[in-house]
């Protein structure tokens, strides 16, 4: 069965969406507050800083350069599913952070053009994702690696100075910290929380060492079978799940819990972005040195380790507002100016930017990061088609991972082989379907 496009998700036609688009065009009427002030409205994600007071401090140094732009702030939890709704109109804010499930055919229905993707790649990496037929529609706030969240202090008292590089290594360290210590959850998987899960699809890029390796993905009617990257990704998930290492009942993980039990050293790892690492330190400063980085514990067939780098929530401008010259100044100011992207943990996307402090015990360890190529010309949607026609939701839902997770802790009678071999065949017809 076909995944529905988002715009059928949000219950709009393709030609109605389009006049939308067109009425929006417009910048007259631009909305300004009593004091005369341009009014913009920012939606984004970062509910934690709104409770914490960043964004107002944030929006106080924007309007030190631009004392004429009032900045509204909204953040919502469930983002990618209460924007899906908000868009069903043309009132999603001004500038906003642009939801990963929109397909790039579709992004000039709903954003407007940043500038061509080949002059904006001169000055911002991780263009790739949010770019259509050479425009950019939406910049990175900041570019993440994905890989291994770790408290180091946790390997060291088991013994493990050496972050593993194999996925038997691995394996072998986890078990390791649970004879060393039972009250330890060696890995957590934020089962519950879904989208956590999803970050062990991320690390493909790294674990292959392989900046083509999404495209060639495309091409490869089997990507799952054994002695293959995706197989060996997964099966590390299922493995560690199998032997007790993981949460004791995954169904019932706590991601806001799970920060406060790696802090205080009641988690060994988990796999995540990089721009977890300060949301960890901050719940506990007085350990905030046990947190580290890592690659995923995979070594590429050239002998070296890669972490791969993608941006994170890409900066978006609604096509309908009527305010699109402040919301660029915002959009700028952030990305070229701020320190959004150090204070998450990520490094800059503005091209040369410092490492932050998170990646650094990765990178005095050789580990190299490298960012995905992009699709070839005409074919930037094709692995969002075939990953939505097979429904596997590669990157982009946390089913399929829960489903191997619940077979290798017997809450299914499902076998790993018999899972990937799932995995090929609807990916195979994918491809096959896709391309008719």
């Amino acid at each position: 069965m076909k995944k529905k496009s988002i715009l059928s998700l949000l219950g709009l036609s393709a030609a109605s969406l389009f006049v939308l688009g067109a009425c929006g065009k417009s910048d007259d009427s631009a909305k300004t507050d009593k004091d005369g002030k341009e009014t913009i409205t920012f939606i984004n994600h970062k509910t934690d800083w709104e409770g914490n007071g960043k964004w107002d401090n944030y929006m106080k140094e924007f309007n030190k350069k631009y004392p004429d732009i009032k900045v509204e702030i909204q953040t919502i939890t469930d983002y990618a599913g209460q924007m899906k709704t908000r868009m069903n109109s043309d009132e999603y804010g001004d500038l906003l952070m642009l939801p990963g499930d929109i397909q790039p055919q579709e992004f000039a229905t709903f954003f407007e053009p940043l500038g061509e993707k080949e002059e904006l790649a001169k000055t911002y990496m991780g263009l790739n994702d949010r770019s259509y037929d050479g425009v950019s529609y939406g910049i990175p706030t900041q570019m993440n690696a994905t890989g291994m969240v770790v408290n180091k202090k946790v390997f060291e008292e088991a013994g493990i100075t050496e972050f593993p590089k194999t996925t038997e290594e691995f394996v072998a360290a986890l078990k390791t910290i649970k004879e060393k210590n039972p009250d330890i959850t060696p890995l957590y998987t934020n089962y519950a929380a879904g989208w956590t899960l999803s970050n062990w699809d991320f690390v493909r890029p790294g674990a292959s060492g392989d900046k083509d390796f999404t495209n060639k993905m495309t091409t490869d009617t089997a990507p799952f079978e054994e002695g293959k990257v995706m197989n060996e990704i997964y099966k590390t998930l299922y493995d560690v799940s199998k032997d007790g290492l993981i949460e004791a009942d995954p169904t019932t993980t706590d991601w806001e819990q799970s920060k406060v039990d790696m802090a205080n050293g009641k988690i060994g790892v988990m796999v995540l972005g990089s721009w977890a690492v300060p949301q960890i330190q901050e719940v506990n400063p007085d350990t905030a040195d046990d947190i580290t980085f890592q690659a995923f514990p995979m070594t590429a067939s050239d002998g070296k380790q890669y972490m791969g780098v993608g941006g994170d929530y890409n900066l978006a401008i609604n096509v309908h507002s009527k305010n699109k010259e402040a919301a660029r100044k915002l959009l700028d100011w952030l990305v070229n100016e701020s320190d959004y992207a150090v204070d998450n943990g990520g490094l800059p996307a503005v091209i040369g930017g410092n490492y932050p402090t998170a990646l650094k015990s990765s990178q005095e360890a050789g580990v190299e990061l490298i960012e995905e190529n992009p699709a070839p010309a005409g074919k930037e949607s094709l692995f969002s088609d075939i990953n939505n026609e097979s429904e596997l939701g590669i990157g982009t839902t946390d089913a399929e991972k829960q489903r191997i997770i619940d077979a290798a802790t017997g809450n299914t009678k499902e076998s790993f082989e018999a899972i990937m071999k799932d995995f090929n065949k609807r990916w195979s017809d994918a491809i096959k379907s896709v391309g008719e």
